[in-house]
């Protein structure tokens, strides 16, 4: 027994005489801050375990816990590597743009096993190319077709609100709507897939993110051990090898479809076609399959949970909804919505980016530092991540008067000039921001739009507080939000 605990000792002896020695730099910047400095620094988690103290393991609930008990910056060991933690805006938009600043912080590690290969999570230079490949899959002239397809999909799913009045769970109703628009407008073999496969792809990628909600913030857990050992690495390890069945299947599609029709525009190659052509050097499909994999991923979960958030607010500001119904009427009537329309849809488009900043849906984004970066009144030493919560960020009274008050006017362009630039990140910051965004834009307004001049939406909840928010890469609340859907008069 006496020999144990001296071994033991020793052990914990030796780790903090090797942990110092190699992080006194880490060390000595935290100390400035202070914030968090005084927590245990213990083998294998580091200080992660103030996750504990939130009441539940997602990275939602350690930012909630971190704002309210500590504030912002704060500092985090992730095992034994340093994170630093911030919400002011001057210190974002430094990080965000630093040319040093472009790969990925080390907690993105855990998505390795989906997504390496991906433009999300590649080193810079890398994603440097791959993001002038794909750039070509989102010009104006692609962004005007797909209105056309947004409008007529929203129809549809316009219709089958009318039965449905009420979506048993709204994330995942608004998920498979924004996977199946992805699929119609971005893959040039809609007419090869069924409904049923399309809305699969969507449910696997939320059922696969709340699997691993909590895996996030457990660093001692590598994601090979969880998948072959735990019941839900296990799910996700079934889920994942559907997921690639399907895209097995939409790739040899494209294949077949591209083999068929030789004469295309170079210019003019659509989403899926350019995952099959990201890397030349390789066609490797596992490659392919996780580039399709994060564009899929994407567009459903960002989208589809921005569409419930959306929702349920105007849902709850009936004031609010009849504003964006009025504006509709008076710029769209009861016609066909098309791309000339959306300029003038300011308040919808208003309300839209208003949700945006209450519920962004990616609330952390992180980026490791590849040489010291100067803040002004600190430097973040090399070789540390840097973790941006824009949940908080987007809700700091310093940048937005009455934070959680849901007031579109806000974006109004009479307004807009009064916005701190970077204390919106609705769609991540810097060069190594969200591609699709001006689709994604488009897409939210078309639909909202359409949605609102053919239904009254409601909900029984009164304030945002009520929502409790969880995440493991993008947000939604922990059951799914009451939002009810009742026809308008006919037009």
């Amino acid at each position: 027994m006496i020999i144990s605990l001296y071994l033991i000792g020793l052990c914990t002896c030796a780790f903090y005489l090797h942990f110092v020695y190699h992080n006194w730099k880490y060390l000595k910047f935290s100390w400035q801050e202070k914030n968090g400095f005084w927590y245990p620094i213990l083998p294998l988690v580091g200080t992660t375990y103030v996750s504990l103290f939130s009441g539940s393991l997602n990275v939602i609930s350690l930012l909630q816990w971190i704002d309210k008990t500590k504030g912002f910056p704060f500092n985090l060991w992730y095992v034994d590597k340093y994170m630093y933690i911030t919400r002011d805006a001057k210190e974002v938009k430094t990080i965000v743009n630093h040319p040093k600043c472009f790969n990925k912080a080390l907690i993105y590690d855990k998505f390795k096993f989906i997504f390496e290969h991906s433009i999300f999570l590649v080193s810079d230079e890398t994603w440097k190319k791959q993001r002038k490949h794909f750039v070509t899959g989102f010009k104006s002239n692609i962004l005007k077709n797909n209105v056309y397809v947004y409008y007529n999909h929203s129809c549809q799913m316009i219709e089958d609100l009318k039965s449905v009045e009420m979506p048993e769970d709204i994330f995942r109703y608004f998920d498979r709507y924004a996977i199946q628009s992805f699929f119609l407008g971005y893959t040039g073999i809609s007419e090869y897939l069924s409904l049923f496969e399309m809305e699969k792809v969507g449910d696997i990628i939320l059922d696969i993110q709340n699997l691993l909600k909590s895996l996030v913030v457990m660093p001692f857990l590598s994601p090979k051990v969880w998948l072959a050992n735990f019941p839900a690495g296990r799910k996700a390890t079934k889920l994942l090898k559907e997921s690639k069945e399907i895209m097995k299947y939409i790739i040899a599609q494209k294949e077949k479809v591209l083999k068929e029709n030789q004469e295309y525009c170079e210019n003019d190659k659509d989403l899926l076609e350019l995952c099959l052509t990201c890397d030349t050097d390789d066609s490797d499909d596992d490659k392919i399959i996780q580039q399709l994999d994060f564009i899929a991923s994407a567009v459903s979960d960002t989208t589809g949970n921005a569409f419930a958030f959306i929702f349920v607010l105007l849902g709850m500001h009936q004031e609010i909804q009849e504003k964006v119904y009025e504006e509709v009427m008076e710029v769209v009537g009861d016609k066909d919505i098309a791309h000339q329309d959306l300029p003038n849809l300011k308040y919808t488009e208003a309300a839209v980016c208003e949700t945006l900043r209450l519920f962004p849906i990616v609330p952390l984004i992180g980026r490791a530092c590849g040489e010291d970066i100067d803040l002004g009144a600190k430097i973040i030493p090399k070789g540390s991540s840097c973790l941006v919560s824009i949940l908080h960020l987007q809700r700091d009274p310093q940048y937005w008067p009455d934070p959680l008050k849901f007031d579109p006017s806000r974006f109004l362009p009479e307004n807009q000039s009064k916005i701190n630039p970077s204390s919106f990140m609705a769609f991540s910051a810097g060069p190594r921001d969200c591609l699709g965004k001006a689709q994604a834009l488009a897409m939210m307004k078309v639909t909202v739009a359409n949605v609102v001049r053919y239904f009254k939406i409601t909900s029984k909840h009164k304030t945002i507080e009520e929502l409790t928010l969880e995440s493991c890469l993008t947000m939604k609340t922990k059951e799914s939000p009451d939002c009810r859907f009742s026809a308008r008069k006919e037009l």
